[in-house]
């Protein structure tokens, strides 16, 4: 599932101990999670001081009413939790050769120019190596299942 999909949350803590999350297109390659942003903001700086990371990816999410009353709603989901430590990646030539996966994993087969070095280096590139995975299905093909 995180090798097919583009879109997740990272969740990172702040020196105080603020929890924050971002929604952002993401690239796997290998055991990593990569995603580009800005220089500067809120979530390299919470990296800065902690490189410990959560990562969540959910897929088929439906939202309905199971049964009478009030408190028989119920969703579908896919989700897949992965944790690990964030770094970021300072060569330019490094950058690029991402910057590019990343974009062909969002263009749905649209033809792109490659990222150049000197293009690379005008953004920050967030490699996330993977520590753990967990998933978890509550429905299957033929219906929804109540959740363990």
């Amino acid at each position: 599932m995180l090798a097919s999909g583009n879109e997740g949350r990272l969740a990172t803590v702040d020196a105080a101990g603020q929890p924050y999350i971002t929604p952002l297109n993401y690239v796997l390659i290998e055991r990593s999670i990569y995603f580009h942003c800005k220089k500067t903001g809120r979530k390299l700086d919470n990296i800065a001081q902690n490189q410990r990371v959560c990562f969540e990816v959910s897929r088929d999410v439906e939202s309905f009413l199971a049964g009478p009353q009030p408190c028989g709603c119920a969703t579908r989901y896919r989700t897949v939790i992965a944790f690990g430590k964030a770094r970021l990646i300072e060569n330019d030539a490094e950058k690029a050769r991402v910057l590019d996966r990343l974009t062909a994993a969002v263009s749905n087969g649209r033809s792109f120019r490659n990222v150049t070095e000197e293009q690379a280096a005008t953004c920050a590139v967030v490699e996330i190596c993977l520590d753990s995975i967990s998933g978890k299905q509550n429905y299957t093909p033929e219906g929804w299942r109540p959740e363990d």
